[in-house]
């Protein structure tokens, strides 16, 4: 029979042989009972992070202060000691952690059951808290006291509402409650590790059930932006795709002057606001009615396909363009980028015996369109023609 994960088991037979606990957490555990393939396999053991170090030729400190090593072998593996944690003042991170010998004492400080359980390398699952029964009934439970797994680091309210629009799963009554009242200590989280959250509640398959947490949690109540309007838009989309349209879709609900502020609060980087900006742009082009043949050129198919889908959700308009038409008409126009025209500013101003000026810009603008639209022939002859027709070289502006 083919072993599950390898590398992983390698690592815990070896930890075995020396006389050490070992098993698999975290994620991979709950993905082996919902019968999905982990992405990532972690090891905890009893060894401490030294005697993970003497084992193993080839390790990497990764936080070791915190009992983690990466153990490197055909894979990288994370390996943690059994630890528990005292007191966190910052609601983020443990103030000192205590490596311990006891799965249970280890298991005990994780966020929610379903990722609180172990499994050996022979498959024998672990589950002092009820996990595998939470996932079967597709509940997101805290690990003992709500409030107190929340108040240990606040990013957990945040990874409650994600897991549910990954999941589909609810939030355990209890659960819930205990965010809806300590909502406000996601303060303490950087706005890094909550852009992080919410992205990856954009390009899960289940948007709604996370925007509609988000918001009834009282969460949203700490960040700017119209939260409300976001969820009762959500329908019709159980995914966003990527993150950028997830950006795109958050910025059609807030006051067109707020965009920009908004966007950098939440610290989106450049290319993304550029994205939202093309979304957006195009999306006021359809509002006034069909996209032209320089709209197919200027935006991407990405683009288009966002902005055609939000302005049926949206918008309520009857839009004719899907995925398939808009790739048919951008396929059918004569260059699908600038660089394919086969002229270019050095050879105007040698036509011109101008110097370099803003007159190439416009120029090159014009050529483009003119070649978009059909009515220029991307020839090197035709453009020279067209060029001296249209301008008076004395009379360009350097």
């Amino acid at each position: 029979m083919k072993t599950r994960w390898p590398e992983a088991y390698k690592v815990i037979e070896k930890l075995e042989n020396a006389g050490f606990e070992a098993y698999v957490v975290g994620g991979a555990v709950r993905d082996f009972i919902r019968n999905v393939d982990a992405n990532d396999v972690d090891v905890t053991t009893n060894a401490t992070p030294n005697e993970v170090k003497q084992l193993f030729p080839h390790t990497i400190d990764v936080g070791i202060e915190h009992g983690t090593v990466l153990v490197v072998l055909n894979e990288t593996i994370e390996v943690t000691t059994f630890r528990s944690e005292t007191n966190y003042s910052d609601y983020r991170r443990p103030d000192a952690v205590t490596f311990v010998r006891s799965l249970h004492e280890d298991l005990q400080r994780r966020d929610f059951t379903m990722n609180a359980m172990a499994l050996s390398k022979s498959d024998e699952l672990i589950d002092y808290f009820g996990g595998r029964e939470d996932i079967e009934n597709k509940i997101i439970k805290a690990v003992g006291d709500p409030a107190q797994r929340f108040a240990e680091d606040a990013l957990r309210m945040l990874r409650a509402i994600r897991f549910s629009a990954q999941l589909s799963y609810s939030l355990e009554q209890e659960t819930m409650e205990a965010i809806q009242s300590l909502h406000h200590l996601v303060a303490h989280v950087s706005m890094e590790r909550v852009k992080v959250e919410l992205e990856k509640i954009w390009i899960s398959d289940f948007v709604g059930n996370g925007m509609h947490l988000f918001v009834s949690s009282h969460l949203a109540d700490n960040f700017p932006g119209e939260w409300e309007t976001f969820r009762n838009c959500w329908k019709g989309f159980s995914s966003f795709g990527n993150t950028a349209n997830g950006w795109a879709f958050f910025a059609i609900m807030q006051a067109p002057a707020e965009v920009e502020s908004i966007l950098s609060y939440y610290k989106c980087s450049n290319a993304e606001k550029a994205h939202v900006k093309q979304v957006l742009g195009a999306l006021k082009q359809l509002e006034k009615g069909c996209w032209s043949l320089y709209n197919f050129f200027q935006f991407t198919e990405e683009v288009l396909v966002a902005a055609a889908s939000y302005a049926k959700q949206l918008l309520n308009m009857e839009v004719i363009y899907t995925e398939e038409l808009i790739q048919q008409i951008k396929a059918r126009l004569p260059i699908s980028s600038t660089k394919e025209i086969v002229v270019n500013g050095n050879d105007l101003m040698d036509w011109a015996k101008k110097k370099r000026g803003p007159w190439i810009r416009d120029a090159m603008e014009k050529i483009t369109v003119m070649i978009v639209n059909g009515k220029l022939v991307n020839d090197r002859t035709e453009i020279m023609e067209w060029f001296f027709q249209e301008y008076n070289v004395d009379d360009l502006q350097i």
